[in-house]
């Protein structure tokens, strides 16, 4: 049985979600699907604020019980996620970041789902595949059988990939795009809007069309998400 299986046995503890933009909304949705409470939100810009009728803080400095909270990164771009991962951890080593699957997605007994990753509504995860830390698979995504996406990457809304893909790390496949069985997307990779795939792609370069071309080469901190 999968690690989120298991964990879904638990009795959640209160959430406290880091960011407060758009993409924290849909943090929360997952979360409360799942039965959470949402404790606060932090963002430093805006403190003393709400969202959705909860509290945001500006600093991890206010909250007094940390210990027995868990926490959710609410930040789409990949790359600016995993910094904000290492920066929390080395900080405080005992944080706790439990994987949100939202209620309508349909998992399968054996994939298996890391710490910190977000499976939002009516996604799908095929046998034998496995979702690295903080990824996220947005809404009606698909991973299909036996596929491996590495750490702090992404599906956007509606992708579909065929069995035995590999989605590098911090690699981002965007809205409605789709991946034929048995390839390779490399490191710090991006795959454009409503592209076909059918070649593997190197690490660090953007593609897109039908069926996709390599583009252009990229750097881990160009921007993607706008």
């Amino acid at each position: 049985m999968n690690n989120y299986y298991q964990n879904k046995k638990c009795q959640p503890r209160s959430l406290v979600i880091i960011g407060a933009g758009g993409h924290a909304v849909s943090v929360a949705n997952v979360a409360l699907s799942m039965g959470y409470k949402i404790e606060c939100f932090v963002d430093g810009d805006k403190g003393g604020l709400d969202l959705l009728g909860i509290r945001i803080i500006s600093d991890l400095g206010k909250l007094k019980n940390i210990n027995e909270l868990s926490f959710a990164i609410a930040i789409g771009d990949n790359s600016a996620r995993e910094r904000v991962y290492n920066e929390m951890i080395a900080a405080k080593p005992s944080l706790h970041f439990p994987a949100l699957v939202h209620a309508s997605a349909v998992i399968s007994f054996f994939s298996d789902i890391e710490c910190g990753a977000l499976i939002m509504p009516l996604s799908i995860i095929g046998p034998n595949s496995k979702i690295g830390k903080f990824c996220i698979i947005n809404t009606r995504a698909s991973l299909d059988h036996d596929c491996l996406m590495l750490d702090y990457s992404s599906l956007a809304p509606a992708v579909v990939t065929g069995g035995n893909v590999t989605i590098g790390k911090r690699s981002a496949v965007s809205i409605g795009a789709s991946i034929k069985h048995g390839l390779q997307v490399g490191d710090d990779t991006i795959v454009g809007a409503h592209s076909y795939l059918n070649r593997d792609l190197p690490n660090k370069c953007v593609a897109y069309g039908v069926p996709a071309k390599l583009v252009r080469m990229r750097s881990i901190s160009d921007k993607y998400l706008e």
